[in-house]
């Protein structure tokens, strides 16, 4: 990844902000980002933390099953499709389907289309914020194509924000 994007990254303030690459890792993100984590160390691989992460199914990610799993389920599933020969997404996907919680789910969803996360909007726990939504927006750097830039804003309480409507060149 180029030193721009990880001085991007690392330069959002206000919203939580990380790049990942095409198996998930971690490559770069913010203090806001790192806020989200209870001890505050990013996690090595954001989907290996979202599915099998204990802390992060309980304690963090709310209403876990239905938004994130059944999310991330099949985005993990689409990434071993388009790339079958890859040992870091098959071991992935495979620690998911060994896993009681995440397999059934991995499972259930073989037929959920894979749905891009920007606009996303999911319930969380914040270990310092208290309970709130991330609405999330996501995008593909142009110099790391199997990269992904993601940013979420937190917004407090326990009422479930509106979903922003999706961009329109129409706009005036």
């Amino acid at each position: 990844m180029g030193a721009v994007w990880r001085t991007v990254v690392e330069g959002v303030t206000g919203s939580m902000a990380y790049i990942a690459d095409k198996h998930w890792n971690v490559v770069a993100c913010n203090d806001e980002f790192r806020a989200l984590i209870p001890d505050g160390e990013p996690p090595s691989n954001i989907m290996r933390w979202m599915l099998l992460d204990d802390r992060a199914r309980h304690d963090v990610l709310m209403n876990w099953t239905e938004d994130w799993a059944r999310g991330a389920c099949p985005a993990l599933r689409r990434a071993v499709t388009n790339h079958p020969t890859d040992p870091t997404l098959i071991d992935l996907a495979s620690d998911v389907r060994r896993d009681p919680l995440a397999g059934p789910i991995y499972l259930a969803t073989a037929s959920s289309h894979a749905l891009h996360p920007d606009g996303a909007v999911r319930q969380v726990n914040h270990p310092t914020k208290g309970p709130g939504w991330v609405i999330a927006s996501a995008a593909n750097p142009l110099p790391e194509i199997d990269a992904m830039f993601v940013m979420m804003q937190y917004r407090p309480g326990e009422v479930r924000p509106h979903q922003p409507p999706p961009l329109s060149t129409n706009a005036r």
